[in-house]
């Protein structure tokens, strides 16, 4: 009985101490970023059967964003290289795009370029993907010309991503 008293009392004793220790406060800061991956790393173009018809591909891709609430921007842009020697000319390269509502994607046809990046998405203030990333197009249309040699082309499309 003596001891089931005095643990009793020992108990409490113990339960209206105050706790010792130190808080300590998480802090984070979250800035802005960017991610961007192609979905078709390679992207044939191709006709249908239609004399001098335009070839056409679709680069599909994928990408996550997130710009700062105040004026906070994000672009996606392309970048294309020269077809070669007698092979098609960039300045018949256009394209067109699609982008979930986290973006505003080009609005018409879009002239591909050598030398200035072009526009594919671009994004607003406090612009926010989903966790799994939103995906886009960029539709490609290359004018077939008669003075075009027969071969193999090829140009590289450099995307770029980038969040402020």
């Amino acid at each position: 009985m003596k001891r089931t008293i005095l643990l009793t009392i020992a108990t409490a004793a113990l339960a209206i101490l105050p706790a010792f220790g130190d808080d300590s406060t998480l802090g984070v800061t979250v800035g802005p970023e960017a991610t961007f991956t192609t979905v078709s790393a390679t992207t044939t173009l191709s006709k249908a059967n239609t004399t001098f018809g335009n070839y056409g591909g679709t680069t599909s891709f994928t990408y996550k964003i997130r710009t700062t609430t105040d004026g906070g921007t994000g672009s996606i842009t392309v970048l294309v290289t020269s077809f070669g020697s007698g092979g098609p000319a960039v300045s018949d390269l256009s394209f067109t795009c699609t982008a979930p509502s986290s973006g505003t994607p080009c609005s018409s046809s879009t002239g591909a370029s050598t030398s200035t990046a072009q526009s594919v998405v671009g994004f607003g203030p406090d612009a926010h993907s989903s966790n799994s990333g939103d995906s886009g197009t960029a539709v490609w249309t290359l004018a077939d010309r008669p003075q075009i040699k027969t071969g193999d082309y090829s140009s590289t499309a450099t995307f770029t991503v980038s969040a402020t």
